[in-house]
């Protein structure tokens, strides 16, 4: 045992050890830190001597590399605020579409350039819509043309016949082209392109046929959008010295705002035919015998060139009326077009028109100069007759909506307008003078009004009335009515309309001067009235037309192609059937028309015309590919097709020959692969049955036989 002293020895050196240890610790730590201080003296003095000699070294790479930072840093930054701008919803804000239409891919529209509303149209996508590669297929029944494609064309439906006013002789081509009232306009969420290619791919080149089509379209944002069009329809012809160009440009714009609405655009149409007259002996078709490239024609040396231009803009600006106060910092709860709207607008187009004829008929020929009745007052060896006409038609419109857009009275609209032209046709007179244009001026106004009862009832209105200038008088009234009602799906529409029309003859009707022909008249001015109706009810595939006209003081073309004027009113009555059946996979699509005219020598009209597309349809691989596999055929009764008159441009009466009574029909496949659309068409399969009557017009054949392909591609994003 230790003693109790051995006991405070021992604390004693405890304390000392302890507090030596604690002593030698701080030593050591201090000695530590003087290492670690000494070491970082010695890494920054190492440190700035790098920085320094990187400064004395690579100023220039510091600054690139400072450079890179910043635009780095840029870069970011428009990454987020594109990324922000392209999720930003973009959104279609306008009163002029339902709301159920603006969701859609893709709209297209005609609009009115008097009041600048639009009309939706149906997009032509599927290979049903695209199996009419003929554009007045498309329209009607039946035609009268020239056996070629992009040729003179008249519809065989009296109440489907267009024509332009100013200028007549680009009525029979206004089938394949557009004007400002029926050119296509779209809104489109992705862009799209359609390319097409209908023809005799693998014909020999003399009796090539090649129709095509280029159409893209696309938004430069939600609003507004552009479109380029074109198209090109043409043929070498059967018989020699029928070559057909008729190519059409169409390139328009608008925009769709929620108070501003544009529709602009600019049509150019030209047309270049080789003109033979038609065949001398229509024997020589009928002998099956006769090659037809032999077949004897009649003019060995005329041409026709037609081109006109047109340049249209129309705008309109709605201004909202508010009848009571309302706190302005509160969001205005009215959709874009409801309420009390006062729009106004402004239209303009301007167009130019010409042709020109020439041919080199002799006096001496007696076959060509019999043709034209042996008539020469210019030149009794060669012909260059020309036409021109321009015009510029402004207007100023109003357009008031007193209460709603789907109100029973809707709209309100009224607008004036001035109308100058200038005409050109050599007189007798140019000999001694020279040659002048004709000026002319219309000033006009019209009013109309319109109206609706939620979906099951419409009704609209318009006159228009020329006050002074060479068309002073003329008037046209344009109403009409519609009832729908929903017992079925999308529904069963009646409508009818009523049009009352009186119209100057144009210039070249009352004067014209040319080698082939004269006239000097003073015509009294055309009255019509027209009654009407149409059925359609699309959940059954069923379309019914009717409609009866009076024409009162009718301008025709006689039998020699001299102008003429019909002293007793004529009367046209026309009833027409659309009408699709299917039995299993095996689909019946009719076509019918039929009509009564009460003077078959100013207007005749074949009694019935008739087309029928029947064919088995079937998926050849399912959701991939789906084909139609049947037969199309035309067909339409006897009567005296109109003849047609190079020099004029025009069909003109005649009573050598009835044509029709011929069924000709066109054997197809018809392809939907995705979204392209493809046929191969075996053209005029019934050849020689019953006989080789397969006339159009008069002395002018259809197509003999041929392999006809065609194909119509869109692309577009979904």
């Amino acid at each position: 045992m230790f003693k109790a002293r051995d006991k405070r020895s021992i604390f004693a050196y405890s304390i000392i050890a302890l507090v030596g240890m604690m002593l030698y610790s701080g030593i050591s730590g201090a000695q530590d830190t003087l290492v670690v201080q000494q070491d970082s003296t010695a890494i920054l003095q190492d440190s700035l001597k790098t920085d320094s000699l990187t400064v004395s070294v690579g100023k220039r790479e510091l600054r690139y590399q400072t450079r890179m930072k910043e635009k780095a840093i840029r870069d970011s930054l428009k990454i987020i605020r594109d990324s922000i701008r392209w999720a930003k919803p973009r959104y279609l804000l306008t009163y002029i579409l339902e709301d159920s239409m603006k969701v859609k891919r893709i709209i297209k529209w005609n609009y009115d350039p008097n009041l600048n509303s639009i009309s939706i149209k149906q997009q032509d996508t599927t290979y049903n819509s695209n199996f009419y590669d003929y554009p007045f297929y498309k329209k009607d029944v039946g035609v009268t043309y020239l056996g070629t494609s992009g040729s003179a064309a008249l519809l065989h439906n009296y109440f489907l016949r267009e024509e332009i006013y100013e200028f007549k002789d680009f009525s029979p081509y206004t089938v394949y082209g557009y004007t400002p009232k029926n050119a296509p306009f779209y809104n489109s969420k992705t862009p799209h392109t359609e390319l097409a290619y209908w023809g005799t791919l693998f014909a020999n080149k003399d009796i090539d046929e090649t129709n095509v089509k280029f159409l893209h379209t696309q938004n430069v944002n939600p609003h507004f959008n552009f479109a380029i069009n074109y198209e090109r329809y043409g043929a070498s012809g059967l018989l020699e010295r029928e070559d057909t160009d008729n190519r059409n440009f169409t390139f328009t714009t608008n925009y769709l705002g929620e108070r501003y609405v544009m529709n602009s655009g600019y049509i150019y149409q030209g047309i270049k035919r080789e003109e033979n007259g038609g065949v001398r002996s229509d024997a020589d078709i009928l002998d099956t015998l006769i090659d037809v490239k032999s077949v004897p024609y009649t003019l060995g040396e005329a041409f026709n060139k037609l081109r006109r231009n047109t340049l249209f803009l129309t705008q309109s600006y709605g201004i909202p009326i508010r009848f009571s106060r309302r706190d302005t910092t509160q969001q205005d709860s009215i959709k874009a077009g409801e309420g009390t709207i006062t729009y106004f607008g402004h239209s303009m187009e301007y167009s130019t028109y010409h042709r020109a004829y020439t041919d080199a008929v002799s006096s001496e020929n007696s076959l060509e100069s019999l043709f034209y009745n042996n008539r020469f007052y210019i030149s009794p060896t060669e012909s260059y007759d020309s036409t021109r006409v321009s015009s510029f038609d402004n207007k100023a419109f109003i357009r008031l909506q007193p209460w709603a857009s789907d109100a029973i009275i809707s709209k309100l609209d009224g607008g004036i307008g001035y109308q100058m032209l200038s005409v050109y046709n050599f007189r007798p007179d140019s000999y001694l003078k020279p040659d002048v244009n004709r000026h002319y001026n219309n000033l006009y106004t019209y009013a109309g009004a319109s109206g609706q009862f939620r979906d099951y009832f419409k009704w609209d209105g318009i006159l228009k009335f020329n006050l002074a200038g060479y068309n002073a008088g003329d008037f046209n009234i344009n109403a009409g009515v519609r009832f729908s009602a929903y017992p079925v799906k999308n529904g069963i529409h009646l409508s009818g309309r009523i049009k009352m029309t009186s119209t100057t003859p144009d210039w070249y009707q009352n004067f014209y001067y040319s080698n082939h022909y004269y006239w000097d008249n003073n015509y009294n001015k055309i009255t019509e009235t027209r009654l009407e109706g149409n059925l359609d009810i699309p959940y059954w595939e069923l379309k019914a037309t009717a409609g009866y006209a009076i024409i009162d003081n009718l301008i025709y073309y006689g039998l020699d192609g001299t102008i003429g004027q019909s002293n007793n009113p004529v009367t046209v009555f026309s009833a027409s059937l659309q009408k699709n059946l299917k039995l299993w996979n095996f689909h019946f699509d009719n076509r019918i028309l039929y009509q009564y005219t009460s003077n078959s020598e100013v207007l005749p009209l074949p009694a019935l015309s008739a087309n029928l597309r029947y064919y088995l349809e079937f998926d050849l691989v399912k959701n991939v590919m789906r084909v139609q596999l049947g037969a199309d055929l035309t067909y339409n009764t006897e009567f005296y097709a109109p003849a047609y008159s190079p020099a004029l441009g025009q069909f003109h009466m005649q009573n050598d020959r009835k044509t029709g009574g011929y069924p000709y029909l066109d054997a197809f496949v018809n392809i939907q692969w995705k979204r392209a659309s493809i046929f191969v068409k075996y053209l005029n399969a019934s050849h020689g049955w019953p006989d080789e009557d397969y006339f159009s017009a008069s002395h002018y054949i259809r197509p003999q036989t041929a392999l006809k392909f065609g194909l119509h591609w869109p692309f577009y994003v979904k």
